[in-house]
């Protein structure tokens, strides 16, 4: 049995292999969360396959696969409490570029929940797996599907750089 669960519609552009910015809204559920309103970011970290997305004039709805996305852009008037909710948990943003499958290439912050004080960038990236992550850059925020990431360079280091080595000739 189904039952109806009331609806609001945020502004997005979508972005994938196949589709180039398409805009549309998708629908967030209405106070689900012990009160509080679904954001974006959880929308899309749902386990079904398929996003509903209202596109063009006429309001028709389309159904993306979530695993084909590249990425979710808000837009521009959508609030950062109705993308995704820091909450009052630790987190932190790292530094990063990104590049996607796709070519498209980011300079921003990562936002990461901790679940521990000595997690790395590359611990909760791995826990993603095709699952969306908050992505801040000058432009604005993007929800980026993990499993999308083609490489991702931290700004942090480990130590002095290999080529400062001194080299030993024997």
């Amino acid at each position: 049995m189904d039952h109806y669960t009331p609806k609001r519609r945020i502004p997005v552009t979508l972005w994938s292999e196949d589709v180039q910015g398409a805009s549309g809204q998708i629908f967030l559920d209405l106070g689900t969360s012990g009160g509080r309103h679904q954001t974006i970011l959880e929308k899309l970290n749902e386990s079904s396959p398929f996003l509903p997305v209202v596109i063009g004039q006429e309001g028709r709805i389309h159904l993306f696969s979530r695993q084909r996305l590249t990425r979710i852009t808000p837009g521009r008037q959508v609030l950062q409490s109705d993308v995704f909710a820091r909450g009052f948990q630790p987190w932190r943003e790292e530094r990063v570029d990104v590049s996607l499958t796709d070519g498209t290439r980011f300079s921003g912050r990562v936002w990461t929940p901790l679940e521990r004080e000595t997690q790395r960038l590359s611990d909760f990236m791995n826990q993603q797996g095709a699952g969306f992550f908050v992505l801040i850059t000058p432009a604005g925020l993007h929800l980026v599907n993990a499993g999308r990431v083609a490489e991702m360079a931290l700004a942090e280091s480990v130590g002095a750089p290999l080529s400062s080595a001194p080299s030993i000739v024997y």
